[in-house]
């Protein structure tokens, strides 16, 4: 894949939005060294570091090299994870930092050790806090859990104002979410249960495309081997911590009442699959049994993984490939780049390509939008963007009459047409002929 996200790191010039509007601070003080290191690099750390922190978590439950290295495959292969490498660069540090959060766990006293690993997620990516209590699986008891929960809801709290005051120091403001999350923060009882329908709801769509590789059957088989391995072993916390690991995501989204997206529940496939696979087995054969199921979980998991990436590398080599086709003129000789669409045409375009494609989108962001071109221009060079979708936006009043002649340019091959302006300036269009 060469191409990313429109703001990733290496597309932007600064992460002051970012902080105001997720308060990722650690990201604010390094974006100059995040937005330099090589995203082949920042995909492979970020691998090794799933399977490190996965694999020392598998480890300490049933101190088994070889188990627990099968485990940390397991956990490398969510399909949801290289859809979060869709930004390379933006959690690296969060990356790094769970992986060495099991250091830090066993160098610190619970209640340093859970502020602290807050306040640091908090400046990069909030969701691996919530696999915390996984290092504490051992020896799990009644007493042990309820004193774990205290220090981990508390500090979660704790990092939450921290973080607003950091960002307070840094921009005058506490944290802003952005207008796009479409926030609704708990004033009744009337938003509270709005903000626990709008949970219900992103379980029962997230639910729906994990069934795609995953059949409600097998789950089940699953969870219910799991509790019965839990009861017969006395182990009857493991489940319900990795469980509540899985699902606290969810529940931390209910106060702001913002719709929780799919890429970051990364934390809850590797929390759920602890409380599925990670126990003291006894014996040689219990392991055995246990890694087959899991190699074969590993294989849906593989090939949904494997699938959300041809998507995207798909949908991005068609673009550039188009826009290539398209442009005439080279960046040196574009002053500004003016992308006006109809997103009801851009819609039915990236559903033609999809099915030419024969790929399915489970859980990236689409490219309906034109915003989500413009990384694709930016590798071939183009600087200066004006965006007007449904022809709105900043300055795109001054080229609507050209738009209205694509007729005159539209072209018998190739999805997008480009037309020159005065001063320099061009406009790109969908190309009308590619709609029928």
């Amino acid at each position: 894949v060469d191409v990313w996200r429109q703001d990733s790191m290496y597309y932007v010039g600064s992460y002051d939005d970012k902080l105001a509007d997720e308060g990722r601070w650690i990201n604010y003080i390094f974006f100059r060294f995040l937005r330099l290191v090589p995203s082949d690099f920042a995909i492979l750390f970020s691998y090794a570091c799933v399977v490190i922190f996965s694999y020392i978590v598998a480890q300490r439950v049933t101190n088994n090299v070889y188990f627990s290295a099968a485990f940390g495959l397991l956990c490398s292969l969510v399909p949801v994870l290289p859809v979060q490498l869709e930004w390379p660069e933006t959690l690296l540090i969060g990356f790094g930092l769970l992986a060495a959060s099991p250091l830090l766990q066993r160098s610190l006293p619970s209640y340093f050790f859970f502020p602290l690993t807050g306040i640091l997620f908090f400046g990069t990516f909030s969701a691996f806090y919530f696999l915390m209590p996984l290092l504490f699986l051992k020896d799990l008891n009644y007493s042990r859990f309820w004193r774990l929960m205290v220090f981990w809801v508390g500090s979660f709290v704790l990092a939450y104002a921290v973080t607003n005051f950091i960002v307070y120091l840094y921009t005058g403001n506490a944290i802003q979410i952005a207008g796009w999350r479409h926030p609704n923060y708990v004033v009744d009882m009337t938003s509270l249960m709005e903000n626990i329908a709008k949970v219900g709801g992103a379980l029962k769509v997230h639910f729906g495309k994990i069934s795609s590789f995953l059949k409600p059957g097998a789950l089940a088989a699953l969870i219910i081997i799991a509790l019965l391995i839990g009861i017969v072993k006395r182990q009857y916390f493991s489940f319900w911590l990795a469980l509540i690991c899985g699902f606290a995501i969810y529940a931390s989204s209910i106060p702001v009442g913002i719709y929780v997206q799919e890429r970051t529940i990364l934390g809850a496939f590797i929390a759920v699959l602890t409380g599925l696979f990670v126990y003291q087995y006894q014996s040689t054969k219990a392991f055995l049994a246990v890694m087959v199921i899991m190699f074969l979980v590993s294989i849906r998991l593989a090939m949904a993984g494997n699938q959300s990436i041809n998507w995207y590398k798909a949908q991005t080599d068609v673009l550039t490939q188009q826009f290539q086709g398209a442009i005439e003129h080279q960046p040196g000789e574009v002053r500004k780049l003016f992308i006006m669409v109809e997103m009801q045409e851009s819609l039915a375009l990236f559903k033609k390509i999809e099915e030419n494609l024969g790929r399915t989108n489970l859980f990236s962001e689409g490219f309906v939008h034109p915003q989500y071109w413009v990384p694709a221009l930016k590798e071939m060079g183009y600087v200066h963007y004006r965006i007007c979708p449904d022809l709105v936006g900043w300055d795109c009043d001054q080229v609507i009459s050209y738009y209205q002649k694509r007729l005159e340019y539209q072209k018998d091959h190739g999805l997008f047409i480009s037309h020159r302006l005065p001063e320099g300036d061009l406009l790109l269009m969908i190309n009308p002929s590619a709609l029928k």
